[in-house]
């Protein structure tokens, strides 16, 4: 194993400097983007993190992380998050946390992550506070050993936003939602439900999850498909290729799996195939509601399903 990763470091050091030298060899390649560099890292070592894009949406994305204890590799996430650490991340997007923020001293007790910052942190901007949170949360929550987050300040638990003083619950998770959307007409019988959009930034596509907060009632499998196939996208960057006309008949939840199954409309129109990105959007929906970790594909009760299985961080 530790051959293993010397060899693939050694390698990934070698391209690195060949692209340094095509570099200065040739200078009108000045314009190289780190988007074009990352897809020479092994599959294996990229892992999520959340940061905010261009549009102003925390959104989800792939980076190459090559630590393989588990605390070293929250810190180097923790890092991708950080201001000023943008020669890491792909064109478009940037870190929430404060440039110069420290990560002090971090804890892991059975599913619940401590994070100690420095001082720093309080210096967020406004209107980035709540996103910071967000990408904090759902960042470090990918792992399959993390499922809540306390976030300290120079010992001190953060028990509400810094600028606006709004209230924070001492452990955070995931229902503390992402990108909220608020449209409900009382505060009684409020739901929230979390869906995966599409976006792209240079022809690359990337998720970017919404939590719609409002008084549906309907159940979370049927609001997510109906949500995804409406023709109405409120949020005008973010898309879905789920079609209008594809109709979930019916599924069915077995232990940690679901299975959907649709009509024939959910087929790409020029092939027999369903779309990777509607496949992903409702899987990550799906999985982030419901606690399922596959979700399987059904067309028309024949036996040709396609399977989505959570990949599990480590």
């Amino acid at each position: 194993m530790i051959k293993q990763m010397a060899y693939r470091k050694l390698a990934i050091t070698t391209l690195a400097l060949l692209i340094v030298g095509l570099f200065y060899l040739f200078p009108n390649n000045k314009q190289i983007k780190y988007k074009e560099i990352v897809k020479y890292y092994d599959e294996n070592n990229l892992k999520s993190v959340y940061l905010m894009d261009k549009y102003n949406y925390v959104s989800k994305l792939k980076v190459p992380i090559y630590e393989t204890d588990i605390i070293e590799m929250i810190k180097e996430k923790l890092n991708y998050l950080i201001i000023n650490n943008d020669n890491k991340i792909p064109n478009g997007f940037r870190g929430l946390i404060p440039s110069n923020t420290k990560i002090l001293d971090l804890k892991l007790d059975n599913d619940t992550l401590t994070i100690n910052f420095s001082k720093e942190i309080l210096n967020v901007n406004k209107s980035d506070e709540e996103h910071m949170i967000e990408a904090i949360v759902f960042t470090l929550t990918e792992f399959d050993k993390i499922n809540k987050v306390r976030i300290n300040v120079e010992g001190k638990t953060l028990t509400e936003l810094p600028i606006s003083k709004k209230k924070l619950p001492e452990l955070l998770d995931r229902s503390f939602g992402i990108n909220k959307i608020y449209d409900f007409k009382s505060l009684n019988n409020l739901t929230q439900t979390i869906v995966y959009y599409i976006n792209k930034i240079d022809d690359e596509t990337y998720y970017t999850p919404v939590t719609k907060i409002n008084n549906d009632d309907r159940d979370k499998v049927t609001l997510v498909i109906e949500e995804l196939k409406s023709n109405i996208i409120y949020q005008t960057n973010l898309s879905s290729y789920l079609s209008a006309s594809a109709s979930l008949n019916k599924y069915e939840i077995e232990g940690d799996k679901i299975i959907l199954l649709f009509n024939d409309k959910i087929f790409d129109s020029n092939s027999k195939n369903i779309l990777e990105e509607v496949e992903y959007t409702i899987s990550m929906s799906l999985m982030d509601n419901l606690g399922v970790k596959e979700v399987v594909f059904r067309v028309n009760d024949e036996k040709n399903d396609i399977s989505v299985i959570k990949t599990l961080e480590n």
